[in-house]
């Protein structure tokens, strides 16, 4: 014989485990609110450069030289405004892209014009990812060397 007790809290389990499984399986088959855009990165390589006070400059871009960014957007189809990418930095914003996003990743090219400290930011539906980096004096290669790469001069 079951107590009294024991089914109450079988109910209680068994409710408990009903309204997680409806509540993953709503989350689950939900489709997406909007074109949900993920991030936004440097793709090319920081450029090759010598070292300054011990240190490598890892991480920071030339100034005149190409980068291909990579913008992730997880639908595009369902995006309801442009994919809008700027870069902000020494007082100045530059647009690089404004379109309506045609894949789920985007690659506009960035050249940043001075050494500084920029802000590249990507807004798609209200929704914004930014990624800071640092810029100095780069001299861009022919493509026959190494690509195309960038030499980025020491920072002292």
């Amino acid at each position: 014989m079951v107590g009294r007790g024991s089914r109450n809290r079988s109910r209680i389990i068994g409710g408990a485990i009903a309204f997680g499984v409806l509540s993953c399986a709503g989350t689950a088959f939900a489709g997406p609110a909007d074109a949900a855009l993920q991030g936004i990165a440097v793709d090319t390589l920081a450029g090759y450069g010598s070292s300054a006070n011990g240190s490598a400059n890892y991480g920071t871009y030339g100034a005149g030289c190409d980068y291909e960014l990579s913008v992730l957007v997880g639908d595009p189809r369902s995006s309801k405004s442009n994919l809008k990418v700027t870069s902000t930095g020494n007082g100045r914003t530059a647009t690089i892209y404004d379109q309506k996003p045609t894949s789920v990743e985007i690659t506009p090219v960035w050249r940043p014009p001075a050494p500084g400290r920029y802000v590249l930011t990507a807004t798609l539906d209200g929704v914004t990812k930014t990624r800071s980096v640092t810029v100095g004096t780069g001299v861009p290669f022919p493509e026959f060397i190494r690509g195309g790469a960038c030499f980025v001069l020491p920072t002292y």
